[in-house]
């Protein structure tokens, strides 16, 4: 046999190997390659590729068995790291076991709808845990619509939305005012303390403490442009100026004191000091002294 017919021999069975896959599909024949395998052809289409793996195919090690029952053909296992230089598009549902899965990049889905996570109930939303990953949690930072501006706004009656509240804060960010007209009936109680630091005005009736057990300090300067009513005992540590029309008590039984404790049946007890001088009470008639009562 010369050599070109031996030559003609050997292409003609690889011929017969290469050209279609039912030639080698499962009959004990295995073609190996010890080194690269290199496929250069470019001009593949979707019927007849330039490289085809009809059959179960395995990167990297055989093991006995493959999780998840991928065994089958046309069934891809990688065992080693698979990298993807530009995309990779999963028709079917996709399970990361072990490690999970890491998005270092942007990652999009055409439709929320397919995107399931396990646990969690209805209305619900993941939120991250400091240091760890997420918990299912109820929704309480929903976009909400924000209302008038530099009024202070508060979550409305269904809990879904936000509303203007009756205090409204200057552009200035340096003081609140609470928008008298839209009051109404409505009132507003501070449980703990409170503190004011500057001047306060109270445009309407006020009422401080429910009993005689609360104690009310006020460090600085009060204006009240309305009544005071004052329904228990009151201590005026420093000097008070009562200007306009002022009444003690309004009754006969009232009993009342100056410098000293109050006694029965006396509606008004002054006294003063012992030393000689010292004036109990003056009276003036047009700004000229008309009587007084002191100590010899």
């Amino acid at each position: 046999m010369n050599t070109k017919k031996l030559i003609a021999g050997v292409m003609t069975v690889l011929a017969l190997f290469c050209g279609s896959a039912a030639y080698a599909a499962d009959n004990s024949t295995e073609f190996g390659i010890e080194d690269d395998l290199t496929v250069n052809g470019n001009g593949g289409t979707a019927l007849d590729p330039d490289a085809e793996i009809k059959g179960f195919t395995v990167f990297g090690a055989t093991q006995a068995a493959y999780t998840g029952g991928v065994v089958g053909a046309g069934n891809v296992v990688v065992n080693g790291y698979l990298a993807v230089s530009s995309g990779a598009y999963f028709v079917g549902g996709s399970t990361f076991a072990a490690g999970g899965a890491y998005f270092t990049g942007v990652s999009s889905f055409s439709n929320v709808a397919n995107v399931h996570f396990a646990g969690g109930a209805g209305g619900q939303v993941l939120k991250k845990v400091s240091g760890g990953g997420m918990v299912w949690a109820n929704d309480d930072n929903t976009t909400m619509t924000f209302q008038t501006p530099y009024r202070i706004q508060m979550v409305n009656g269904t809990d879904t939305d936000l509303a203007d509240s009756i205090l409204l804060q200057n552009a200035g960010g340096t003081g609140v005012t609470v928008q008298k007209a839209d009051m109404g009936a409505a009132s507003m109680t501070v449980t703990g303390a409170f503190g004011a630091f500057g001047a306060a005005t109270f445009d309407g009736n006020v009422t401080l403490g429910s009993d005689s057990a609360d104690l009310i300090a006020a460090n600085g300067d009060v204006d009240l442009n309305g009544k005071l009513n004052v329904d228990g005992a009151s201590t005026f540590v420093s000097s008070m100026t009562a200007k306009g029309d002022t009444q003690l008590g309004d009754g006969t039984g009232d009993l009342h004191s100056i410098n000293k404790a109050v006694e029965t049946g006396v509606a008004l007890s002054v006294d003063s000091g012992g030393a000689s001088g010292n004036y109990a009470a003056k009276f003036y008639s047009g700004g000229s002294l008309a009587a007084w009562i002191k100590k010899k």
